[in-house]
């Protein structure tokens, strides 16, 4: 039996990888000082996908890295300086993800893995922002995250959903939201300015779904937790250390609140078929507690 000679291992170590990873397009851009961007698209069945890494400013870092996936884009532009940007796409096709990053020492992370069709958007200017999104084992999900201020955070989590979309925009310093979502159709949508609020919905196992928080002032806190179908939870709260739960756990509930003041209180508890609750609280120290 005969081997191969060097040489000819690796002619043919060469051929075989390129057969593997093909018509992939990377694309680096860098003006400034001590910036740093990786492209990865190696490995087999890694075929059509586009990378695109643009750095304006001081010692920035971008990597994008996409393994075993198909006709999918990763874009990640920074202006200003330290900011971090990392994207993973996997075992998955027709992705997208964006960062776009101005300012000093904003972080976005984002890694899509067994999902097509996915889209992330991060967006972000200010100073130590955090975005943070996962797509996993899923179809056709939307995510977005804008922030501007210092200091926020923000992260969606998209599991084993399929048409989903969650929202999330921030304004201010130290504010933190996070949407998780698992399911067919659900929709968050977060939004928050002033300080040290905290926002989070949970979207489990159902379809359908609707849950929306505006946030305005600060110390304030809202959680949303979904199970089941065609539930609807709206939530408004101003001022300063509000604090709002809501859950649904059934089918086709409406929940609709607002509250204007200091240190107001409320709990909302759906479980069954169609229920409604409307609250609204003005001043206080007010409490209230529903439960269907």
């Amino acid at each position: 039996m005969k081997t191969l000679t060097p040489i000819a291992a690796a002619i043919l170590f060469a051929v075989s990888g390129t057969a593997l990873a093909a018509g992939n397009t990377a694309t680096q851009s860098q003006v400034g000082v001590g910036n740093s961007a990786t492209a990865t698209q190696t490995g087999p069945l890694t075929i059509g996908n586009t990378s695109t890494q643009e750095q304006t400013g001081f010692f920035n870092n971008a990597n994008a890295t996409q393994s075993v996936e198909f006709n999918s884009s990763i874009t990640q532009v920074q202006e200003g300086a330290l900011n971090s940007a990392s994207s993973l796409q996997t075992l998955g096709a027709n992705n997208s993800a964006t960062s776009m990053q101005t300012g000093i020492g904003n972080n976005s992370a984002t890694v899509q893995s067994l999902q097509l069709g996915g889209t992330i958007m991060h967006t972000q200017s200010g100073f130590g922002n955090n975005a943070y999104t996962l797509q996993l084992a899923g179809a056709g999900n939307t995510s977005s995250i804008d922030q501007s201020g210092g200091f926020n955070s923000a992260a969606v989590t998209q599991v084993l959903s399929f048409g989903s979309n969650a929202s999330v925009s921030q304004s201010g310093f130290a504010n933190s939201a996070a949407a998780n979502q698992s399911g067919l159709a659900q929709n968050a949508t977060i939004g928050q300015s002033g300080g040290f609020n905290v926002a989070v919905t949970n979207q489990t196992f159902g379809f359908g779904n609707d849950a929306a928080i505006l946030q305005s002032g600060i110390a304030n806190n809202a959680v949303m937790t979904q199970a089941g179908a065609n539930n609807t939870a709206a939530g408004v709260q101003v001022g300063i250390g509000n604090g709002l739960s809501v859950t649904q756990v059934g089918f086709g509930h409406l929940a609709a609140t607002a509250q204007l003041g200091l240190f107001n209180n409320l709990t909302i508890s759906q479980v069954g078929l169609n229920e409604t609750a409307v609250a609204a609280q003005v001043g206080i120290g007010n409490s209230g507690y529903i439960s269907q």
